[in-house]
């Protein structure tokens, strides 16, 4: 037999180490899906925080601007500058923004990389829609977003990522340049998520809070509408995890929900007069009317829904007729979305004195009272 002369390579010597799981940051949320979560501009870098502040630790706040980056307090590694011809901003001009973000794409994509690694479920990314670095970037990142979950092997991509939009106030919207960045953005989010480009839309209007809340102080105004927004994800994230001994709302439950086309609003409230048939019935009603997302939905355009029901083991053994009264509320809930699925949960928390109900409502049509306001704005220019 001739020798075939074939060269030792060194590296024959030498057995690979395969690494169990080679994402350095770990998730710590402890949820039912990890959220990777991109903030993009001031307003979205504080969204951001809150989430990494809750252990959604695949966090990254991008901006145009170092002086907003510098302000968060995330680890610098978290923080990235996209350069912006040596101008520190967009000064409200989206579509410098969007060149900036166009001209940083591979950049950017390779930041989601270091800091997102592969074991993420879904990319939520939040920005101030009225916003220039925010509402001009928006787009591009949800296309980054897209390329990269094809990259760690997923196909659903449209499914998979979803946008918080923000609102400006009233006083904000009397410039005739933030009129215009709001209406316009948040139009064309809506007819992309009305298409199915992304999953779910969620509009937060910081003048509505303003107006159902005006004892918020200037300096508790943003860390409570960012802490409440991140921390109902999070409360619907967790109770997802949870078994219940009545009936349990799961991860498949929470993840079509999830994925419906269109706008979602999300809302919590306490019931009073625990005693009373209709009492989580009118709970459910008023926490969809005080939402801290935006007003002017019609309920009966929804496709999907999940109320979650928690109250202490005291009132659960105690209060006669009380799983009438939570039946109840769900059919009310399933009469004002127009006969959506609605997906249940009922948990029992032995440190809760109260009822507390927790309400999802997705594949809602465009908030248009809300979009009409915006758009007499872009008319006057004023109140």
């Amino acid at each position: 037999m001739s020798d075939l002369n074939i060269p030792t390579l060194e590296i024959e010597e030498f057995n690979p180490e395969l690494l169990e799981d080679s994402d350095e940051i770990k998730d710590e949320s402890g949820g039912a899906i990890t959220y990777a979560v991109i903030g993009s501009g001031q307003g979205g870098g504080r969204i951001a925080k809150a989430f990494f502040d809750l252990g959604y630790k695949k966090a990254i706040a991008f901006n145009t601007a170092q002086s907003d980056l510098a302000l968060l307090e995330m680890p610098e590694s978290h923080k990235f500058l996209v350069e912006n011809e040596g101008a520190q901003g967009a000064g409200k001009n989206q579509e410098k923004a969007r060149l900036a973000y166009e001209d940083k794409s591979q950049e950017i994509f390779n930041k989601l990389r270091d800091i997102f690694g592969e074991k993420i479920d879904r990319i939520l990314i939040c920005v101030g829609a009225a916003g220039g670095t925010g509402g001009g970037s928006v787009n591009t990142l949800v296309k980054i977003a897209k390329k990269y979950f094809s990259y760690i092997g997923h196909n659903d991509v449209d499914d998979r990522i979803g946008v918080i939009a923000s609102l400006p106030t009233t006083g904000e919207t009397a410039s005739p340049k933030v009129a215009k960045n709001a209406y316009v953005r948040v139009c064309d989010l809506w007819e992309r998520a009305a298409r199915g480009e992304f999953a779910p839309l969620i509009i937060v209007d910081n003048d509505k809070i303003k107006k159902l809340y005006p004892q918020l102080t200037v300096k508790q105004f943003w860390p409570t509408i960012n802490n409440t927004v991140a921390g109902l994800f999070h409360i619907f994230n967790l109770l997802a995890t949870k078994n219940s001994n009545y009936t349990s709302f799961d991860p498949t439950d929470y993840d079509s929900v999830m994925k419906t086309k269109g706008c979602m609003i999300m809302g919590v409230t306490a019931v009073k007069n625990v005693n009373s048939e209709t009492a989580l019935a009118v709970a459910l009603k008023t926490n969809l009317e005080k939402t801290l997302l935006a007003g002017g939905f019609d309920l009966t355009t929804s496709s999907a829904a999940a109320s979650i029901v928690v109250g202490g083991t005291n009132l659960y053994e105690e209060v006669p007729g009380l799983m009438d009264s939570i039946e109840y509320g769900f059919d009310t809930l399933a009469t004002l979305t127009g006969g959506a699925m609605i997906h249940r949960g009922i948990y029992e928390d032995s440190d809760k004195s109260n009822l507390v109900a927790y309400t999802i409502v997705g594949g809602l049509d465009a908030p248009r009272r809300r979009i009409e306001e915006l758009k007499k704005f872009l008319k006057t220019g004023k109140e």
